[in-house]
């Protein structure tokens, strides 16, 4: 057998065990509503797909939602918090945290990112287990402003919401371009320029939040008002 055959029965062996091994391991991964994307090792992401729509509620999508969502409900009003969502062109919102195991760093209450989907821009991170006694104080102090404990959420989701670019917010897609392209190779001068644009964003998020902060709980005070009336009938 001559050795250009024997090359070629090695690489059509060892090509065949690769295609085996990556159609094995290819994982079918949601990544906004009905958006998927096909994950295979070594590669990454391939393909981002939508399947067909139906008029479906998924038992297992229904009772992760309850999981997720079962504290944050005794925390903040989900259907305003929806609300908000639709209106600032939020994808999807989840209490998956910012470490690779989902969990959350020490201290992080809530972050935004871009959405992993082509449907709407920007998606939201929020703690569910954040102590509202200690954030509470935290954020008073950091503030100058008196942020009750009941007040803990709505504040920090409205302050997601005020990352995003229909808010007025245009600096904090300049920082993602930014860092995303530098990574940590940042010259002194591009540091400099990167603490500017985020001090810039959060100063404008916390104002957004306070702002919107107000309206919230007069939307609230609007809808308790009239239980706590006398009834003329």
């Amino acid at each position: 057998m001559s050795t250009s055959l024997l090359y070629y029965i090695s690489g059509l062996l060892t090509a065949l065990f690769f295609f085996s091994f990556i159609i094995k391991r290819a994982k079918l991964r949601r990544i906004s509503g009905e958006s998927y994307s096909l994950l295979l090792p070594l590669i990454g992401s391939i393909a981002t797909f939508p399947v067909c729509h139906s008029r479906t509620i998924y038992t297992e999508d229904y009772i992760h939602f309850k999981r997720a969502f079962s504290r944050l409900k005794s925390l903040i009003d989900l259907d305003r918090m929806m609300d908000y969502a639709i209106q600032f062109n939020i994808d999807y919102i989840t209490t998956e945290g910012d470490l690779p195991d989902g969990s959350w760093s020490e201290g992080r209450y809530a972050f935004c990112t871009m959405s992993k989907s082509h449907k709407r821009e920007f998606a939201i991170h929020i703690n569910p287990f954040i102590d509202t006694e200690d954030a509470s104080s935290r954020l008073s102090l950091q503030l100058k402003r008196s942020i009750s404990p009941s007040e803990v959420y709505p504040f920090i989701f409205l302050h997601e919401i005020g990352h995003t670019s229909k808010t007025g917010n245009k600096n904090f897609f300049s920082a993602v371009i930014n860092h995303t392209i530098s990574g940590d190779r940042h010259s002194l001068s591009k540091r400099r320029e990167l603490f500017r644009l985020k001090a810039e964003i959060e100063e404008f998020a916390d104002r957004f939040a306070l702002k919107e902060l107000q309206k919230w709980q007069d939307a609230a005070s609007s809808i308790l008002s009239p239980l706590h009336g006398h009834s003329h009938i």
